[in-house]
């Protein structure tokens, strides 16, 4: 696996409608495993092809919620959606920088994976909003498109204090909707910075968490 250099914009790549991919080979599997190097190292949650300078529709996705789980997604669509909901968003594209932008609250994604199985995928919250991004870049759209609010990412104290706010509020989601959890369990999500939790305790630990990954240059994969 390499790292690929992630292209910023203005890149022209970034403004494309990626192309579908039409055979799966070694090539497409090599670009999913350097695209997730690539992600992780960043770091960030997801990462699309045309950020590689790829115009292709793959996508890679872990919301690194504990789960383990991560997405190497092929030609993905967004085929249900449901409510909205207002989060803060940065993108790797587009460094020191974030916006509130209304996504859907829940979405499933249809794909293919790195074998040309097809999957269904249904995400709300934290996981909806990072595959709605993704998929965004593989249609030529930014998130600055969509953002009200744009600013710059807080430095120094300011981006010391979010952050640790942002942990706080994830630890509180914790003991609140995870009662059952073993305390073990709780302070290893605590210590990994506690952020997926406020994603599902509920939109606004959702925003203020996402900020401050964004903050930490993690950028929501994006």
């Amino acid at each position: 696996m390499a790292i690929l250099e992630i292209v910023k914009d203005p890149a022209e790549v970034l403004r494309k409608k990626a192309k579908p991919v039409t055979k799966i080979n070694a090539a497409v599997r090599k670009l999913l495993d350097d695209m997730t190097e690539t992600m992780y190292a960043a770091p960030g949650v997801g990462l699309a092809a045309p950020q590689v300078g790829v115009s292709k529709r793959i996508i890679v996705v872990d919301p690194q919620d504990g789960s383990g789980q991560l997405y190497q997604l092929i030609n993905p669509e967004i085929t249900k959606a449901e409510g909205w909901v207002q989060g803060t968003e940065g993108c790797l594209s587009i460094p020191g920088m974030v916006g509130d932008v209304w996504r859907y609250e829940k979405v499933q994604v249809v794909a293919l994976d790195r074998t040309g199985k097809k999957v269904w995928i249904d995400a709300e919250g934290w996981l909806a909003r990072i595959f709605q991004h993704e998929i965004d870049h593989l249609d030529g759209i930014l998130y600055t498109d969509k953002c009200t609010d744009l600013r710059p990412v807080p430095q120094g104290e300011e981006e010391a204090e979010e952050a640790a706010q942002a942990r706080a509020e994830a630890e509180q989601a914790d003991e609140a909707g995870a009662a059952d959890a073993a305390a073990a369990g709780v302070e290893a999500e605590a210590a990994g910075g506690g952020e997926p939790a406020a994603a599902a305790a509920g939109a606004k630990r959702t925003r203020r968490r996402t900020a401050a990954k964004a903050d930490a240059g993690a950028a929501k994969g994006e």
